[in-house]
């Protein structure tokens, strides 16, 4: 997951970008991000309930994490990510809220840890561009959605910006539906979220 800060672009081609690096996690976390993608503002387009268990797939840190588990304090939160250093900052941060319907999951990169239809909700924040194959990665969070369950996708815009990752490494709207549906996904509506980002809203 990358930041909608003003984290400068670097190089990299869309074949071999890399995860962004943990040792700058904290960039992830900084308020300053609510200014551009505020939680409780996408949660407001999400059709989520407080009972829900919902997957938080490329989780980093836990920017989005924490706030879900707040939320949906009646369910439970499934943080994935392929960093185990990661899910270890998501821990710390649910241990220090005192939030303990939170759940850990080290994932492969095209294989998520989560049983056949044992969630409710999943949310792909800035994480489907830096999946290796992200057609892959859609049929695995839908084969882990019950019947009926929601996913979205918010990532990217495919455009030259001062922020975010460089632009032949973004996945474009077009490019997010199409892998979607391939996936086997209903596309709800797809939209703006800001001036750097989409959504793109799914059911199964």
């Amino acid at each position: 997951m990358s930041p909608a800060t003003t984290i400068k672009k670097t190089s990299a081609s869309r074949k071999h970008l890399k995860k962004f690096p943990v040792e700058r996690a904290d960039e992830l976390l900084a308020p300053s991000r609510a200014a551009i993608l505020d939680p409780q503002i996408v949660f407001g387009y999400l059709p989520m309930r407080v009972y829900q268990e919902i997957a938080d797939i490329g989780c980093g840190p836990g920017y989005f994490t924490i706030p879900l588990a707040k939320y949906a304090f009646d369910g439970k939160i499934h943080a994935v990510d392929v960093q185990q250093e990661m899910l270890d900052k998501v821990q710390l941060g649910l241990d220090e809220a005192r939030l303990t319907n939170g759940i850990m999951h080290l994932s492969k990169e095209s294989k998520l840890p989560l049983d056949d239809d044992s969630i409710d909700g999943a949310l792909l924040v800035n994480s489907l561009h830096e999946a290796n194959n992200p057609g892959a990665l859609l049929k695995e969070t839908r084969r882990a959605l019950r019947r009926g369950g929601w996913g979205a996708i918010i990532d990217w815009r495919k455009e030259d910006m001062e922020v975010g990752p460089p632009t032949d490494a973004r996945l474009s709207r077009d490019d997010a539906v199409a892998a979607a549906t391939e996936a086997g996904f209903k596309i709800i509506s797809t939209y703006d979220m800001n001036h750097y980002e989409y959504v793109v809203l799914l059911s199964r």
